[in-house]
Parts: structure tokens; sequence; C-alpha cells
């Protein structure tokens, strides 16, 4: 049933959402755990967010944080300071839970739901020719299948579509009931004016966080008082991970149980928690209210309280530079390059504004409009128009004049320019053709070598029925381990699933012994081919990916064994980018330890960690305590001994060293380094 007034039209297409949150588990166990789910919390509220729900429904299950997304979205729950409880519509849904009382609240909540259906009244389609009818009469940028997708399956779920062959879907009775009873949106209310930014409403900022941008907007010194500091979160969903960091520490909590919190719900090793700390304390979440005893700031409560992942872009911004500025930035598509060389003229390298630039994509300011480019979403810009910004002003050294958008991609990923097996293989990549080889040949070889430079045993095969390349290594225990690696050259930038045979690969895993696969090319489109390589366990590399960790690999002494958990399916690079950054901290403290030793040392004459800790806890590394004991024991091992112990003391922070000899250990640590060299050629 259409609605007639297009004023309500207008109305209900504004009150709706657009993106229906995933739902863990089998999609036709959907509905069933929906209403466990839902029973459940009828029966008793749930405070603890990290439990896990018995389900009979499902034999993998996840914490009720993973749960809470879908069921407060579609409007069964509440979450009212951590806590979940029915709603209204949950307790109707209680005493009658059907599968249409759940596909009437999706298309209560939801654009396009009851639309979709709509579609199918003439002639039963296809999922693409739904979702390119969509994008026409909607006006639609989707860049993949993967809304219109989720709407048919649940539409599926839910019994009111089914499929009659030729992998197109009809509906069923249920479904041509709905239409009757449910009042749709025409196309005709998309027009540009319901599309421009001057629709969106954006929800003001919480008193606390509006007075930290208040501040900030009265006084300009304040922007050169916000931070640069390291940014490190676990991943995935890193906004949402942060939320429960700040939740649990509503109330004050002392260093261990917060530590004791954060490994345990993200699996993380304490050397990662200490990298946390300085961004949590630093970009205005956490607070140290005694020694040793932190707590959420009054700002971050209220960003939990809303719900708002825009509340938690304000906070970063009102302390760390680069923030709304770089939305800003992005008001037309720029390449990511573009965004880390304007990145420098606030003080910030690559790794900083590469993490701002993922809070951004999740919070929905910024969207990936292709490979590598990245434009502020109408959302993003409106967002902005409210931020106090600040000028830019180059850090360091004056870039040249060269234009950023000109400079060639694989310069800029380069930290060696004398070296040209990466510009190769970036080159190659999209290049099938490349050094005048035979389909595909220069990148194989160029993914060999590659892994050759990293430490690997590795060798290009090629050929009929045989992978492309097999890399092989010793882990821990001296047993020999292998992948296979299967290269993608496209001339277009783009793997898709259609690319790829998962015949062929177990065929080629299999003939070779191997444990793991990767596939590797310029970038993989759409989500198929990345649902289908998790499923799988196929990692999926890019050459940008791969050249970032050949690069760190050399210049922090990775060992094989922690490089290869690039290969490990989900989420292996995710984690090894969290060792690589985790490893740049350690090597930037061991800097700052010795640089202020160098500074401190004749006023002083021998200084402790905890010395080190009050003189450096205001600098952008604001190292730990823990962290920097670590680094007085690594700088005055035997081995390297450039600190000498002056004074023994009870404490291991209160142990006192002084700088000595400084340039025979570098001399001593660089000549063995040589003849370790010589022995391997």
């Amino acid at each position: 049933m259409k609605i007639t007034d297009i004023n309500k039209q207008r109305s209900e297409w504004k009150r709706k959402g657009w993106s229906i949150p995933e739902l863990r588990g089998g999609k036709q166990e959907w509905f069933n755990i929906v209403v466990e789910l839902v029973k459940i919390i009828g029966s008793n509220s749930i405070a603890d967010l990290g439990a896990t729900p018995e389900l009979k429904s499902i034999g993998s299950l996840y914490s009720w944080r993973t749960y809470a997304p879908f069921l407060k979205g579609v409007g069964l729950v509440s979450n009212r300071s951590g806590v979940l409880s029915l709603s209204d519509e949950g307790v109707a849904f209680l005493q009658t839970p059907t599968k249409y009382a759940l596909a009437n609240m999706l298309h209560d909540k939801y654009r396009l739901v009851g639309e979709v259906l709509d579609f199918l009244t003439l002639t039963p389609k296809t999922v693409e020719e739904i979702d390119k009818e969509l994008c026409r009469e909607y006006c639609l940028d989707w860049a993949n299948l993967s809304n219109t997708r989720r709407r048919m399956d649940w539409l599926e779920v839910l019994g009111l579509i089914e499929g009659v062959g030729n992998r197109k879907w009809g509906l069923t009775e249920d479904g041509k009931n709905a239409l009757e009873k449910w009042e749709l949106v025409t196309p005709e209310v998309v027009d540009g004016d319901i599309c421009n930014s001057e629709e969106i409403i954006i929800t003001p900022p919480p008193v606390e966080i509006e007075e930290l941008l208040l501040n900030l907007k009265e006084n300009n010194t304040l922007h050169q008082k916000r931070n640069t500091y390291n940014v490190w979160v676990p991943s995935p969903n890193r906004i949402e991970n942060l939320r429960a960091i700040v939740q649990f520490s509503n109330e004050r909590v002392s260093r261990a149980d917060l530590f004791k919190f954060i490994e345990d719900e993200f699996n993380l090793k304490t050397s990662s928690v200490e990298s946390m700390m300085p961004f949590l304390r630093a970009d205005g979440l956490l607070e140290e209210v005694g020694r040793n005893v932190y707590v959420a700031t009054a700002a971050a409560r209220a960003w939990c309280n809303s719900g708002n992942d825009l509340d938690f872009i304000r906070i970063i911004h009102a302390h760390k530079r680069f923030v709304g500025e770089m939305i800003v930035f992005a008001t037309d598509v720029v390449t990511r390059n573009d965004i880390y060389t304007e990145s420098k003229k606030y003080g910030l390298n690559l790794e900083k504004a590469r993490w701002i630039m993922g809070f951004l994509l999740e919070a929905g300011v910024l969207e990936e409009t292709q490979y590598l480019h990245v434009k502020a979403t109408p959302l993003g810009l409106k967002f902005a128009l409210d931020l106090p910004l600040m000028t830019p002003s180059f850090e360091g050294k004056e870039p040249n004049n060269t234009n950023p958008k000109e400079v060639n991609k694989a310069e800029i990923l380069i930290d060696n320019p004398k070296d040209s097996l990466f510009k190769r293989l970036c080159t190659a990549a999209r290049d099938p053709m490349a050094e005048t080889k035979a389909s595909g040949v220069a990148f194989e070889e160029l993914i060999a070598e590659t892994f050759v430079y990293m430490g690997f045993e590795a060798k290009r095969i090629g050929g009929a029925g045989n992978t492309d390349v097999v890399v092989r290594w010793k882990d821990n225990d001296g047993k020999i381990i292998t992948a296979v690696v299967d290269g993608k050259s496209k001339s277009s930038g783009t793997v898709t699933h259609t690319d790829v045979s998962d015949v062929a690969i177990e065929t080629h895993k299999e003939k070779n012994g191997a444990e793991y696969v990767a596939i590797i090319g310029p970038s993989f489109g759409g989500d198929t081919i990345k649902n289908h390589a998790r499923k799988k366990g196929f990692a999926l590399i890019t050459d940008e990916e791969l050249i970032a960790v050949a690069n760190n690999v050399q210049a922090l002494g990775l060992s094989l064994t922690e490089t290869s958990t690039i290969f490990q399916v989900p989420n292996g690079l995710a984690r090894l980018n969290e060792l690589i950054d985790t490893r740049k901290r350690e090597q930037e403290i061991l800097t700052l330890v010795i640089s202020t030793f160098k500074q401190e040392q004749d006023a002083m004459e021998s200084l402790s960690a905890r010395d080190l800790y009050f003189l450096l806890r205001r600098t952008d590394l604001s190292p730990s305590l823990e962290e920097l004991i670590n680094a007085f024991e690594t700088l005055s091992k035997d081995e390297i001994g450039i600190l000498k112990q002056v004074k023994k003391a009870s404490a291991t922070e209160n142990i006192t060293y002084s700088i000595q000899g400084e340039k025979h250990c570098v001399n001593k640590l660089r000549a063995l380094a040589n003849a370790i060299e010589k022995g391997l050629l």
C-alpha cells in the first residue's frame, strides 16, 4: 500500500535507517536466535554484555555485545547504561513471536524492506535485478549487492519471498499480504531535495562533549595542544571495542583489573594493552584519578550513554589533530596518499592518519568510493560544519611543491627508493604483461622475490595444474610450514570472485601439502569474494599490504613466525599490523629514553624508570612505567650495555642507570650485524 501524502512519505523516509545490523549465526537460524534472545532478556535484564547467552539454535555462540546492535536496532531492546532490557515492542513480540511480527519491525525501522517486495509484484527477479532497479529508482550509489542481499535474506528467512528457480525470487502469500498492509515510500520522494545535506538530522552532542568543542572554538590556542599521539585499538569494530572499555571504566577501576578485562575481552597481550593507554588518556576517554586507578571521563561516559558514534568523533577531534580537518579535506574524492601527505601539515605520520581514517570510516563520515580513494559522506560534511577546525602548518621539513596527486603510488609506499622490487611489484599487479613476460608471470616472480626478501623460502612454480608460488618456513618448533600463493594481476585493478577457482586452489593446496592459502592482487571487489575466502580460509592480501609488511619486517626485525601471521584467517593481517604498531612504539620509546638520558644525565647523573616516567608523561608517546622498565631492561642487557646500573633499589622502577660508551655500543652491534650478514651470503 503506497502512501499518497508526499509529506508523510518524506517523514517516513527520514525516520527510517539505512543499514540493517548484522546478526551472527546461520541465516536459517536467525529467527530462532532472535526469539531465544528476547525470551532470555524477558526473564532477566542483561547487565554483563561480555557474557555469552546459552542458545539451542546454534552451536557457535557470541557475546551479548555482539547480538545487542541488531536487537537494539530493530527496536526489541533498549540499552541504558550498558544494561539490556526489553522495549515495549520487545514485550509485545515476546507475547506473539511470529515471523510476520519481526518482518513488520524491520520494515518499520529500515528503508527499502517492503519496497523490495513491491519490485517482485509483477515477475520474479534475481538479487542482481532487484539491486539494479533499487539503485536506479531510488537514486542509490551502492557499490555492491550487500545491502540488497541483506534485505532479501531477511525477507526469505521470514517467509515473505521464496526461490522459484534460475536464482530468481518471487512473493509468497505472506509476502503479498504484507504488501497490502505495509505503507511504502515511492521513488518520487527521493528527489534532489531529500538527498542533500539539509535533510540530514544530526543529534546535538551531550553537554559534556559540547563543552569540549566550545572551549576549542573560543580559545584558538588550544588547537596547538591537540595531540599527535600514536593510536592503537583492537580490531575489528574499533569504536565499539573502545565503547566496551569505557563502559567497564564507568566506575573507578585499578590498572590491574582494567588490563585483565581488556586482555581477556580481546585476547591481547599485556604489551598491546600498554600501547593503548597513552591514546585512551590523551584523547579524553580515560583519566588517572589516583596512582594506577582509572575512570572514564565525563565526556566518554556521555558518549556511552548516547550510543552515538559521532559523539566519539567529537571527543577525539577535541583532543587530536586532523580529525574533523580530514573530513573537510575529503570534500571531493581524494586518495589515501593525498590524506597521508596532508596529515604531515598537522604533525602526523602515515600510521596515525590511517588510524584516524579508520575511525571516520566506521562512523560513516567518510566512505571508500573505490580502492584507495575516500570521500566525505553528506553526513560527514554537515557534521564537520559544527566542528572548530585548525589551520594547518607544516610540521618539520617543508614538503616540496610536487602535487601529491601526481606522485607515483609506488614511490610513496616504498621506504627505500633505491630498491626497485616493490615498484615492479606494484606495476605488475596491474599489468598482467609486465616486463614483456607472459600473462601474470612477472607478478608471480615478484611475489616470490618479496617473500624471499622477508626471509622466507619462496619459489615461483606456475604452469597448468599447480600453484603460482610456494612459500615455506620453519615454526618455533622447527616444523616446516607451507603456504601456496595465487597471484592475480588485473589491469582493472580489482579481483572479483569470478577470477578465483576454489577447486583449483584446494587442489594446489593438497598437492603441495600446504597449511595456508593466500591470494594476492591489487584489490578485491565485492563481499562475495571476501565472504567466500573467509569461509574457505583463504587470506586476501593486496600488493600494498604485502609491501607495507615487507618494509616493516626488515625495519623491526620481525621473525618468520610473526610475519607468517599474514596467512592466517580471519584477521591475520590485522593482528600482524597490531604487532607492527606495538614494535614501532617499543622502538620509539627506546629512542626517547636514550635522547632523554643524553639531555638530563649531566644534571641528574643517573636516572631511574620512575624519573623518566615523570619527565616523559606529557610527551607525545607518554610511555607507561611498565614500558619504561622494559626499555631499561633491554638497554642494560649485557649484549647491548648502553645503560649501566648505578644504584640498586628494592623496587625495579627505582634502580638508577647512567648512559656509558654509547658510541662503542653502537659500533659493537653494527659489527655483529655485519658479521652475521656476511656469514649468510
